[in-house]
């Protein structure tokens, strides 16, 4: 949609059926979101990468060895580790996709309003 001002009122859509309608104040409040996601993800996986860096110490018996070789199994790049760089990359290819979404819209949005205005 197209919005000359920040005054300007968006257009009354009640009419149409079907669709939907974002503003960009809402992309940039989503792309915050995300953000904050994202950050709070990686504090996790730096304290994940913490976890599998040092065998916990369970003491000497052949029980606490195999009980902390089970800790470092579940926290490493196949437990916790993998799968927080699993939701990482899941989350990577989404923002970059609704970026993409977003840039096409807008430069659509742009080549309709130079239409109208040029017209």
């Amino acid at each position: 949609m197209y919005i000359e001002t920040e005054a300007a009122a968006p257009p009354d859509l009640s009419g149409l059926s079907g669709g939907w309608q974002v503003e960009p104040a809402q992309v940039r409040a989503f792309a915050s979101a995300v953000y904050e996601v994202r950050q709070g993800i990686n504090e996790i996986r730096r304290q994940a990468d913490a976890l599998a860096a040092d065998p916990p110490l369970l003491g000497t018996s052949s029980i606490g060895y195999g009980l902390s070789d089970k800790f470092l199994d579940r926290a490493g790049q196949f437990g916790l580790l993998g799968e927080l760089y699993g939701l990482l990359t899941q989350l990577e290819d989404f923002v970059a996709a609704a970026e993409q979404t977003a840039a096409e819209y807008e430069q659509k949005d742009n080549t309709a309003a130079w239409s109208f205005g040029a017209g």
